[in-house]
């Protein structure tokens, strides 16, 4: 009798959802239960398929008015294996267009009405859950036990890749009317905690101590308002675009409120705080989704203490400004507004405004040195190639008034025409080059400032990383801002020390290699070419044909001479005199005829 009721219902289900339900077998487990084995469920519709090795059911089955709502009181699951393939759209080839509103508001409702459905009890043990996408990439998770009793979980969770090892405790609360849910994640036995989920779509490593969530969901006339509170400590970043180094960032707690309708995200400023060590801001992001993607960031935040903003900066992390102490208030304004649809009206503003601002200790480098005599060290690769000193004592050095008075314009024209006008950065090149990098879909154009060069050659080495990026701009800002080194000395240590060639630094090993003349007596033509090989000094190859130059270079030339007269830079006998064919009579000719 009991087999026979089972089987009716798992029948019932497989007619009402569209399942194909199988089993192994059915029998009673005592007075209390039935034991369904090999219990397989695969759906028509979708890509999931379950595998449990042993089902059971418990109840009083013997009750004459027994009712499956009231009197099932609690599942039992051994070896749940559950599969999930990523399909695509069969018609189109790509996935479905989602409406994410009504994905947040199904999950919330199929997640509060749970009680309904679900007993009071369930004991899961030994969760395998494997994930294939649609390249056939595939990843296995494990769960050695979860345990639901009423409105509470615990789930036993564990990195599989590292065995026996790597194991975490999930617990929480949820309700509905409205949906509530409450999570707590953390380690056991001084473990972190990994995402391998994330790494695997982001090739980055975040690691974490204990991660706290309560989220509620309500309705909104506009979609779906996300709400509640989240806390990370112990939080690490891994990522080789990020650095080379993994970050530990240590705690922070967020309350946020975001709002999901059928086509964009977006997170309130006024009902989002980010907290980490002594800073608290109010982001606001509008991400949306029509014809194209469009999206729009902002922040805001005035007369705040500076210093808050340095001893926030993580430990180790910009290691050139660990200790450093300030003093005084800064006002910050960040705003990017894309709309993929028409990328040349892209909205760019970032300013960062100081008031009574002051250093009052440096941190582990003095970023005055560029004011005197320092050693210099050229890496490649993380080795070290060069190192001399850029002061009077060196043979090749040369002061700002014993170089051509053609060069410093000439590099400006190539590197920065605005160089003595702004305060280490141009926001309309950075603008453009957004726009240009964003149209041709990669990294085509920069936006580097001389100062932003100069920052990058003498305190960092040579990883392109974010990170590496972010102390450059943290470093131009305090020198720029703060008046540490003139304008003047700051292109005079520029043109005594980068590459110009293959192992040739600074101006007066430059003017050697190329014209076997030294610095002062370069004309504006051979001004111009040094100008223009900056950006590829290891190719200079590339741009000769035997000891002619190649067509871009005298497109580079005529548009330099140009523009040096319209900004009285140059005289017009200076520009009328200019020629691009040079005459290279110094040991880069041998070098090309190798």
């Amino acid at each position: 009798m009991t087999k026979y009721y089972a089987e009716q219902k798992l029948q019932a289900l497989k007619k009402q959802y569209n399942l194909d339900i199988r089993y192994r077998s059915v029998s009673l487990g005592g007075f209390d239960s039935i034991v369904i084995k090999g219990f397989t469920i695969v759906s028509d519709t979708s890509s999931l398929l379950l595998y449990a090795q042993t089902f059971r059911i418990k109840a009083n089955f013997r009750k004459p008015d027994f009712r499956p709502a009231r009197d099932i009181k609690g599942f039992e699951i051994e070896g749940l294996h559950i599969h999930y393939v990523r399909k695509t759209n069969q018609r189109t080839g790509s996935e479905e267009e989602p409406d994410y509103a009504s994905y947040v508001r199904l999950v919330a409702e199929k997640l509060s009405s749970l009680p309904l459905y679900l007993p009071p009890y369930i004991l899961i043990q030994g969760i395998h859950f494997s994930y294939r996408d649609e390249n056939k990439n595939e990843r296995t998770y494990y769960i050695p036990r979860l345990l639901i009793s009423g409105n509470r979980f615990v789930a036993e969770m564990q990195n599989a890749e590292k065995g026996s090892q790597g194991k975490w405790i999930c617990r929480g609360t949820y309700q509905d009317d409205p949906f509530k849910i409450s999570l707590r994640l953390y380690a056991l036995e001084q473990e972190k905690i990994s995402l391998p989920l994330l790494t695997d779509y982001t090739r980055a490593s975040l690691c974490f101590d204990t991660l706290a969530i309560d989220l509620q969901m309500d309705k909104n006339s506009k979609g779906q308002l996300l709400r509640g509170r989240a806390g990370v400590k112990g939080l690490s970043v891994y990522h080789e675009g990020l650095s080379p180094d993994t970050i530990f960032l240590g705690k922070g707690f967020a309350s946020y409120g975001v709002l999901v309708g059928k086509n964009f995200l977006e997170v309130d400023s006024s009902a989002t705080t980010i907290r980490y060590n002594r800073m608290q801001f109010k982001p606001y992001l509008r991400i949306e989704k029509n014809e194209n993607w469009r999206l729009k960031l902002a922040l805001d935040k005035n007369n705040f203490p500076a210093d808050d903003f340095f001893a926030s900066l993580p430990k180790g992390l910009f290691g050139h400004l660990d200790g450093l102490k300030v003093t005084g208030e800064l006002s910050y304004h960040f705003l990017l507004d894309v709309d993929m649809t028409q990328v040349s009206n892209l909205v760019f503003e970032s300013a960062a405004r100081p008031r009574n601002f002051r250093i009052l200790t440096y941190g582990n480098t003095d970023l005055r040195r560029m004011n005197g005599p320092f050693v210099h060290t050229i890496y490649d690769k993380g080795s070290v190639v060069r190192r001399f000193e850029v002061g009077n004592r060196h043979p090749d050095f040369r002061p700002i008034h014993a170089i051509s008075r053609y060069l410093p314009p000439a590099i400006m024209h190539g590197e920065d025409f605005a160089f003595y006008n702004h305060r280490g950065f141009y926001q309309e090149a950075f603008h453009k080059s957004l726009v240009e990098n964003i149209e041709a879909r990669s990294f085509t154009r920069g936006a580097s400032t001389l100062s932003m060069q100069l920052v990058k050659n003498v305190f960092l080495n040579s990883d392109k990383t974010m990170v590496r990026k972010l102390e450059e701009i943290l470093i131009v800002w305090l020198i720029e801002n703060n008046r540490l080194t003139s304008k003047s000395r700051m292109l005079e240590v520029y043109m005594n020390i980068i590459e110009w060639g293959p192992n040739v630094y600074g101006i007066t090993e430059a003017a050697r290699f190329y014209f076997a003349k030294e610095p002062a007596a370069l004309t504006l033509s051979e001004c111009i070419f040094l100008a223009y090989i900056i950006p590829y000094p290891k190719y200079i190859r590339n741009h000769f044909n035997g000891l002619r130059l190649k067509y871009p270079y005298y497109e580079f030339f005529r548009d330099a001479v140009k523009r040096l007269a319209q900004r009285n830079l140059i005289s017009a006998e200076d520009a009328a005199r200019a020629h691009p064919d040079l005459v290279f009579n110094g040991p880069v000719t041998g070098y090309l005829q190798r």
